[in-house]
């Protein structure tokens, strides 16, 4: 394994001798949507056996990597994933420095390996998460890669940026010369038989230590890292309207919620905030030396569920989401999300599809694990493209009919 390697790394020395140099690559290069990479790792073949068999746990294995003559080594991989994980396929995260202590890739202590197993087309998380960042709500990097175990291709995936320290920094950037990434980064749980819809669940910390994964500040008392949300979803059920605004927004970013959920429904995620079975699938972050909150986009590859996705599904199921909208001034702002999500998605929003099926077709229909035929890819690849014109035109017309404007020529 090690010899292969390191006979890339002569070869690339003799491309620099020959006056080729490798430009300096940064991870924006990394994450080009517009470039679909060649990811190549390498370990012991009983290893990636084991991590196949194993696929449902989280076990550590060493492996090397390379991207665009760059070799990274003594790295740790692992299965990942929540309904996702596969044995055939599995999904990974690749962590820079689980045995090199302070080891970095291009400013990045790990990413993820999406595997694509939940979305025929292979390209709705990486659309979703271009659109929220279009449209302002914070999200991570992502495109596509192919990926080499050994030398053997082993799928197309989507490469994707962790939401760690690193991304917030990069997301909230300083203050002077203080970096806003020494928050308090939660990963939201999902208790599976216990759906969640931020309703008060008592002043006992554990039920919020369950449903919020602390990722940053970890050897913190409890009481400063839990605390503040259980202060913040019993200030959320217990206030009133008349004093909701001025008593939850010091606490909660609410104009970025409401985007946050207005970009959500517009592209009919129905497994998120607002979700069939609870809240599902994104992180909350305390800034630093704040107590103010925000939520960050993750994991949206089972969105564009439909184009006639009801516009106001849910909204009163959750506490977070029904006292917020109750609020004149913020029902507005969600409907007006709604419109500049449809104005946004005009003319960009299939022109992104079709690029980034242009860049992926010979990799997907080439990927030998996918658990859908190429037939399957074809047909919801057809039906993905059909969505942003028939969303935005059933957004428009749903949204005219719940604020009172003239329908739009179309409605029905």
């Amino acid at each position: 394994m090690r010899q292969l390697i390191r006979t890339g790394v002569l070869l690339i020395g003799f491309a620099l001798a020959l006056g080729t140099p490798l430009a300096a690559q940064t991870s924006d290069d990394f994450f080009n949507p517009e470039a679909l990479q060649r990811i190549e790792l390498w370990m012991h073949g009983q290893d990636w056996e084991k991590l196949k068999a194993a696929f449902e746990e989280n076990t550590y294995y060493p492996a090397d990597m390379t991207w665009n003559g760059i070799t990274v080594y003594n790295i740790g991989i692992r299965s990942r994933g929540l309904g996702s994980r596969s044995s055939s396929k599995p999904g990974l995260r690749v962590d820079f420095d689980r045995y090199n202590n302070g080891q970095q890739f291009l400013g990045l202590k790990s990413y993820v390996l999406d595997n694509l197993t939940q979305d025929n087309t292979g390209i709705k998380e990486t659309v979703a998460m271009r659109f929220f960042t279009r449209i302002g709500i914070r999200a991570p990097r992502e495109t596509h890669a192919r990926l080499y175990v050994n030398g053997v291709y082993s799928g197309l995936y989507g490469l994707v940026e962790s939401v760690d320290k690193t991304m917030m920094g990069r997301v909230f950037g300083s203050i002077g010369d203080n970096v806003q990434n020494d928050g308090y980064l939660f990963e939201y749980n999902y208790v599976i038989g216990s759906p969640w819809r931020f309703t008060y669940e008592g002043s006992d910390l554990a039920p919020y230590k369950t449903r919020f994964d602390i990722k940053t500040n970890e050897t913190h008392a409890e009481s400063v890292i839990w605390g503040p949300i259980e202060e913040l979803v019993r200030l959320v059920n217990d206030t009133s309207s008349t004093l909701f605004e001025q008593t939850i927004g010091p606490k909660l970013n609410l104009a970025e919620f409401v985007r946050y959920i207005a970009g959500q429904n517009f592209i009919a995620q129905n497994d998120g905030f607002n979700g069939y079975d609870g809240m599902n699938n994104f992180y909350f972050y305390r800034l630093e030396n704040s107590t103010s909150h925000t939520f960050i986009a993750w994991d949206e590859d089972v969105a564009f569920l439909q184009p006639d996705f009801g516009i106001t599904t849910r909204l009163d199921e959750n506490a977070l989401t029904r006292k917020t909208l109750e609020l004149p001034s913020y029902r507005s702002q969600y409907f007006s999300g709604l419109s500049e999500a449809a104005s946004s998605a005009s003319d960009w929003m299939r022109q992104e599809m079709q690029r980034q099926f242009d860049m992926i077709n010979e990799a997907m229909l080439a990927d030998p694990k996918k658990p859908y035929t190429n037939a399957e890819y074809m047909a919801d690849r057809e039906r993905l493209l059909a969505f942003p014109d028939a969303r935005i035109t059933y957004v428009r017309c749903e949204v005219a009919k719940q604020t009172g404007a003239t329908l739009p020529s179309g409605c029905q």
